[in-house]
């Protein structure tokens, strides 16, 4: 037998990856516009890459209901090159593109909350979140149990202020249902009840006739044993509260590696023309959904008239060579849900009325 007195050390530099298109972000956006490119013809599978944190998506193909896998890899973080257009991840594998979306969406951020994680995570505190599906069976296994007390909920400033405000009116219903006494607070740091002010006055009317009381421009900053922190936006002083049931709405932020890659505005948002989804600064990239820095809400109605607006555009743009449309349409879709969800309330209100 030969005897092996050496061994030769060899590097390997993994070979680059090329799509036509690149897609970062597997949630309701990336999703969304990756299945409509598909459908309407833009692209086959294997020019269009989805890059998310999954292993494997089933996405419909065509119209005629054949499912097959989608180009797709799985992502636990990267590093982006818009210079280059290149995509690096954590294990070294470089993803080149012609065209780049960015669908990252958002990252919840309850450790901005001194002691958040701490009672979230701990199973005999009474403190829950529907953000996060662990904390959310939590909190339905609260309102099952609960039986009285002080009820806090927090809300950090946000751009979707729906789903606060159905988990505030769910809770009070089921409670009400059982016959269970409470008292409810309900602690914003916006500045009104909800963005639109004739519909914050209808909700301000109905949360005074269900009893709940609410507090403006006041941010959560501290999670301790059945006491929270309260910070006046404003004036910066402090609250401290007992509570017996919290719920915490988390502060959300968009992925580091945006910033990082000169593809964010100054709060980390993809920074593209709110008129167009495309990049401010880079023609072949573009943003839509929770990361953008679109000012809509971040809602999945404000990205389905997201999607359609962004797909016309790229192919305007790389295909045809044409300039992007200058307007964004925005078809409001989610004021018909929120009008739709109000209508909802008080046709309740008026059937117990009745």
């Amino acid at each position: 037998m030969r005897n092996l007195n050496h061994i030769s050390l060899y590097t390997f530099t993994a070979r680059a990856i090329h799509s036509q298109l690149a897609i970062i972000g597997g949630g309701t956006a990336g999703l969304n516009v990756s299945a409509q490119l598909v459908k309407d013809g833009h692209f086959i599978l294997q020019n269009a890459r989805l890059l998310n944190r999954m292993d494997v998506i089933n996405n419909e193909t065509n119209g005629k209901g054949s499912t097959q896998k989608c180009m797709f890899e799985r992502l636990s973080s990267c590093e982006n090159d818009p210079e280059q257009n290149i995509i690096v991840t954590m294990d070294g594998q470089k993803y080149t593109y012609d065209q780049l979306i960015v669908a990252s969406g958002v990252q919840r951020d309850y450790a901005s909350i001194k002691g958040a994680l701490e009672q979230l995570n701990n199973p005999e505190a009474p403190v829950g979140s529907i953000y996060y599906y662990r904390y959310a069976q939590k909190i339905d296994k609260m309102i099952r149990e609960f039986e009285g007390g002080k009820l806090i909920f927090s809300e950090p400033p946000t751009k979707c202020e729906g789903i606060p405000s159905n988990i505030v009116f769910l809770t009070h219903e089921r409670l009400s249902t059982r016959g269970v006494k409470c008292d409810f607070h309900v602690y914003k740091a916006n500045d009104s009840i909800f963005g639109i002010p004739k519909y914050s006055q209808i909700l301000g009317e109905l949360a005074h006739e269900k009893g709940l009381h609410c507090h403006l421009k006041k941010r959560l900053i501290e999670v301790q044993d059945h006491k929270v922190i309260f910070e006046d936006i404003e004036t910066k002083q402090q609250y401290t509260s007992d509570y017996d049931f919290l719920h915490i709405v988390p502060p959300l932020k968009p992925a580091a590696f945006i910033a990082e890659s000169g593809l964010g505005d100054s709060d980390g948002y993809v920074n593209v023309h709110p008129n167009t989804l495309q990049h401010i600064r880079y023609p072949n990239v573009w943003g839509l959904g929770d990361c953008s820095s679109v000012p809509t809400s971040k809602t999945a109605a404000a990205l389905m008239a997201q999607t359609p607006i962004l797909i016309k555009n790229l192919i305007r743009t790389w295909k045809l060579k044409q300039n992007p449309l200058p307007e964004y349409q925005d078809i409001k879709l989610k004021i018909v849900l929120r009008l739709y969800f109000l209508s909802c309330l008080y046709f309740e209100q008026e059937s117990i009325a009745c």
